[in-house]
């Protein structure tokens, strides 16, 4: 997320002013910065320190943004999914659907918790997708389609 130099200058007379290190006082006081404040030399400020370090104020998370990342979050799950049922199912030729989702779990413990719906989900497009196929006879049994 890139911010414009009006957003900058303000978290960063934000951090100057309203932190716990306070350089600079603000006219009238609080912890929002708007169009009409004053921002003064704070005389009265003293640290022990030489070099003083003065944290940045972190911006509010919106909903939408939230939401975005979410989103984000599990298409790129869903793409770790399919590499690592693909991967199974290429190495095994043939599994049972039970074998298949305990192995798509093992594979992927170590990069995230996957939802057994999840899970299921994936193997369904992987089957419209034709990546793997369900037995004629057995319908528990997944086929890799080379």
């Amino acid at each position: 997320m890139e911010l414009t130099e009006g957003a900058e200058l303000c978290k960063t007379l934000q951090s100057l002013a309203c932190g716990k290190k306070r350089v600079l006082t603000k006219v009238p006081p609080g912890k929002d910065v708007n169009d009409g404040d004053e921002f003064l030399y704070n005389a009265k400020f003293t640290d022990p320190h030489h070099n003083i370090r003065i944290n940045s104020i972190q911006e509010k998370v919106t909903v939408e943004e939230s939401q975005a990342t979410d989103k984000r979050i599990q298409e790129d799950r869903s793409y770790i999914l399919d590499a690592a049922i693909v991967r199974i199912m290429k190495g095994r030729k043939r599994l049972t659907h039970q074998r298949l989702i305990q192995e798509t779990v093992e594979t992927i413990k170590n990069h995230f918790q996957p939802d057994i719906t999840q899970i299921k989900k994936q193997i369904e497009s992987l089957t419209d997708r034709e990546y793997i196929r369900r037995d004629e006879v057995q319908k528990d049994l997944y086929h890799y389609v080379a």
